[in-house]
């Protein structure tokens, strides 16, 4: 822009800074055309003394006196018009700003060049403001700010600035960023700001300058964002309430010097932990300290400003685009602010940088502060219509004066609307997220690897890889998540160290099963918890070993909550392993819970069957007024397993222990049913045991499987990738369209027979067609009654045939024998499933012809053969 292209108005605002600069101008022209004329002349002198010989014809070179062009764009006609030229009210705006931009760097020579006019990617200027286009997307989870922030760090890659120091000479639209899911830190801020304020959020672009670390996007120092935090749950103690009447505590005669010294030990020991912990912190914050930046504090950056008062944000913050992560507005990362704009305005901060952004003020309504482009006749920040502000006039003339000029010379203008196009993001763009489906960030001792879903086969959508190293070489901890899975799988955390992997899954396993932790050495150790409420067994948690089956159960009506089998140690064996794979069982041990109803006497609380010991050991509850609860100890006979001899019973089988001695004893003969009672719950015990062995092994064998597999789900209304219910979706419309094309019936000219007989006229009359009219009804009538004769002569020869065999079974049963009674059966039913379909087939013929000479009445009189102007009537043809 130069100074010819300025309005009237505005120069006149600013006459004594216009003139001052036109005169300077004016010097350096009349100094450059001194300079210029000097040597022109001596040139043409010497070319007068000498004159030289006719040089040779060669070929000349010539210098790059224009430089490239900044952007190049390859096809612009697939561009709209908006982003290929600048409308009329796009060059008066770009004239203020170059009036803008001239007077602010002439007030201010030592501060770097604003962002103003930079160029699209069809290399025409365009306002950085109406690069913001505000758009409210379809999706819901973009409403909340920081899921947008994520989802423009994920959906692009980051492009770092050339040279780092300076600002960008391009700026591309959303729609091109989103398209080449690319750009830099501008490109991120402006289409993060558009989808914030069609949100609803106060958001501005901020240009300003940032450490090295966030102008490269280094979050290698920065600690993992996806780390599980640990509830600590604070119980509060509450002291019980001190009564009137309690007996008064014992004195304290502990000593106090002695408890003195103890806390002066305990005081010792943290200080030491404390100052190892200190040194450690400081020995690491060495380590991961970074070099020194020769461009410290002039790293040009762009970030996103969220300012209070909209959607219920209580207080500023900034929004990093390239991670999505909220900071504060004084966090020591950003060292510098030069402007901030939205689709309204654009406002210079006028606000002393040298300590970053701790004591800036976003206010952005205090003219002291913040410099303004454009001024808003109702709200600085909410109107549509400005006027355009002419800089530095508080610094050069009175406020008297100032109030008067402005207002006799600014001049009402109107930001042009956006020229980029409206933001479109597809359902499947939203989905795929990443660029190429996949995206990986590296934090401190942690690699975060992001996939779309369906995307990978096994489902994966985040895979966590933390190490104990900084080169990333150690692996410690790796933590998958899926989505879609068949198995359910959810989550899978697998410990390198200890080779342990723990798995969580959703509901809607066959098996119940809601969390999976195993290891994979030799003694290993297995804990499978279900959704104990889908269960009908109750059951919660196992934990099996290489020794011990363990059972938790919950909510069951027999109040069993605990199960613990013991298994036999075998000794290693070299050569083949035994086809019987089970472990021996030297005891089972069940617990139950309380049943009120019962006396605490005779509710058993644990039972245990010492297999090899051949013993049964019953505790039960034990009593609010008794210390140690009853007990009884129940020995099998020496011949229990013998089923071929009677067991006796004798006082030598039983050992007991009676708490309350005025409980009622049981009877000899009770205790021996008791003891078969037991003996045969032993039996039904170890079969449930076996059953949870083959469980475990089944659930082994299925995760292997299912592995393998890993096949995904898709939902019925995911029509793009749901195949199976595409196919069948298809071959239904398929069939429809075959029973629709034999339900229409191709167009028969039915008065074709009727026209041949009287020759094929050209035209007729009203005689004949009224003649051709009744001679196709009658045919109709008959062709009707002819097929239901037909139908009924079929029927009455189908039941003549049907009696005549009954007459013929009715003389010839008595000598018949089972075959010839199956076939006479058979025969009968032949006849009587005939018969049934003749008399539908009667029926709907019945009600079809009343239907069909219907729609033959209608046909005939819509017919325009049978009307004029094909018919001649008979009064015109007497006349």
């Amino acid at each position: 822009m130069t100074e010819q292209t300025v309005p009237e108005s505005s120069t006149a605002t600013n006459g004594h800074l216009s003139a001052e600069m036109e005169h300077n101008e004016q010097e350096v022209t009349n100094t450059n055309e001194e300079l210029t004329d000097q040597p022109t002349d001596e040139i043409n002198d010497q070319q007068e003394d000498n004159t030289p010989p006719k040089p040779q014809l060669q070929p000349i070179i010539a210098p790059e006196m224009f430089p490239p062009p900044v952007v190049i764009c390859e096809h612009p006609e697939n561009y709209p018009v908006s982003y290929r030229s600048n409308a009329k009210k796009e060059e008066l705006i770009l004239t203020f700003i170059e009036n803008f931009r001239r007077q602010y760097h002439y007030i201010y020579r030592d501060r770097k060049p604003l962002f103003l006019n930079p160029y699209n990617e069809c290399g025409i200027p365009k306002f950085v403001c109406t690069t913001i286009q505000p758009t409210l997307l379809s999706f819901s989870k973009l409403f909340q700010w920081d899921a947008a922030g994520d989802f423009v760090a994920d959906h692009l890659n980051y492009e770092l600035l050339e040279p780092p120091h300076e600002l960008p000479k391009t700026l591309w639209s959303p729609t091109k960023i989103l398209t080449d899911q690319r750009g830099n830190c501008f490109d991120y801020a402006t289409l993060l700001c558009s989808l914030l304020i069609g949100a609803g959020y106060d958001a501005y672009v901020v240009s300003g300058y940032a450490t090295r670390e966030v102008c490269y996007m280094d979050t290698t120092r920065l600690p993992n964002p996806y780390t599980k935090k640990k509830e600590e749950k604070h119980v509060e103690r509450t002291k019980p309430p001190q009564k009137k009447y309690t007996v008064k505590p014992p004195k304290d005669l502990t000593s106090k010097y002695d408890a003195y010294m103890h806390q002066r030990r305990l005081d010792k020991i943290q200080a030491d932990k404390d100052r190892k912990r200190e040194e450690e912190n400081r020995r690491i914050a060495e380590i991961e300290k970074p070099l020194p930046d020769p461009l410290y504090g002039i790293r040009v950056h762009s970030w996103v400003l969220v300012l209070s008062g909209k959607r219920e944000v209580p207080e500023a913050f900034f929004i990093e685009p390239t991670t999505g992560y909220g900071k504060a507005t004084n966090d020591v990362e950003y060292l510098g602010i030069e402007s901030v704009w939205n689709h309204q305005n654009y406002w210079v901060n006028m606000q002393d940088c040298s300590n970053g952004c701790e004591s800036l003020q976003f206010d952005l309504n205090d003219q002291a502060r913040w410099e303004f482009m454009f001024t808003y006749s109702t709200n600085l920040r909410g109107a549509s219509t400005a006027t355009l502000n002419t800089l530095g006039n508080s610094a050069i003339l009175d406020e008297e004066e100032e109030k008067t000029s402005v207002e006799a010379t600014q001049k009402d203008i109107e930001l042009p609307p956006s020229w980029v196009d409206h933001i479109v993001i597809t359902k499947q763009e939203f989905q795929e997220r990443y660029p190429h489906c996949r995206k990986t960030y590296f934090y401190k001792k942690t690699r975060v690897e992001k996939y779309a879903p369906y995307h990978m086969k096994d489902g994966i959508i985040l895979k966590i890889s933390e190490f104990a190293d900084y080169d990333f070489k150690e692996l410690i901890y790796v933590t998958q998540k899926y989505a879609h899975r068949q198995d359910k799988l959810e989550e899978r955390v697998h410990e390198s160290r200890n080779n342990i992997v723990h798995e969580t899954y959703l509901p809607g396993r066959s098996d119940h099963l809601k969390e999976h932790t195993y290891g994979f050495r030799a003694d290993f150790e297995r804990t499978m918890i279900y959704y104990d409420k889908a269960r009908l067994d109750g059951l919660a948690k196992r934990h099996e070993t290489t020794l011990e089956l363990t059972d938790y159960f919950v909510n069951r009506d027999d109040f069993l909550e605990y199960r613990k089998a013991v298994f036999e140690q075998r000794p290693k064996k070299f050569g083949p392993a035994d086809k019987d794979t089970q472990r021996p069982i030297l005891s089972i041990t069940e617990q139950y819970g309380r049943n009120l109803e019962l006396n605490a006497n005779d509710d058993v609380h644990e039972l245990i069957f010492a297999i090899k010991d051949d013993k049964f050991v019953i505790t039960y509850h034990r009593d609010d007024i008794h210390i140690t609860p009853s007990t009884r100890t129940y020995i099998k006979p020496a011949n229990w397993n013998d089923k071929t001899v009677t067991l006796k019973w004798s006082d030598d089988l039983l050992e007991t222990y009676q708490a309350d001695e005025d409980f009622k004893q049981l009877s000899k003969r009770d205790l021996y049913y008791k003891m078969l009672k037991l003996m045969e719950q032993e039996e039904e015990v170890i079969r449930r045991v076996r059953r949870a062995e083959e469980e475990t092994r089944d659930l082994e064998y299925r995760r292997q499987q299912e592995e393998l597999s890993s096949d995904l789900e898709v939902s019925v209304y995911d029509t793009d990738r749901n195949i199976k219910a595409k196919q069948y979706r298809e071959a239904l419309e398929k069939k429809a369209k075959e029973e629709s094309d034999k339900k229409k019936i191709p167009e028969i000219n039915y008065l074709a027979p009727f026209l041949a007989a009287i020759g094929n006229p050209t035209r007729i009359n009203a005689q004949i067609a009224q003649q051709l009219r009744i001679a196709a009804q009658r045919d109709f009538k008959e062709r009707s009654i002819r097929k239901a004769n037909l139908m009924q002569a079929r029927y009455e020869s189908e039941i003549q045939e049907l009696v005549t065999k009954q007459q013929w079974y009715q003389k010839h049963q008595i000598g018949m024998t089972k075959e010839d009674e199956l076939e006479y059966q058979r025969l009968c039913q032949e006849a009587q499933f005939r018969l049934h379909i003749l008399e539908e087939r009667l029926d709907r013929h019945k009600q079809l012809t009343t239907e069909k000479y219907l729609q033959l009445e209608t046909k005939l009189n819509e017919d325009p053969r049978l009307k004029e102007p094909y018919i001649i009537p008979t009064e015109k043809k007497n006349s």
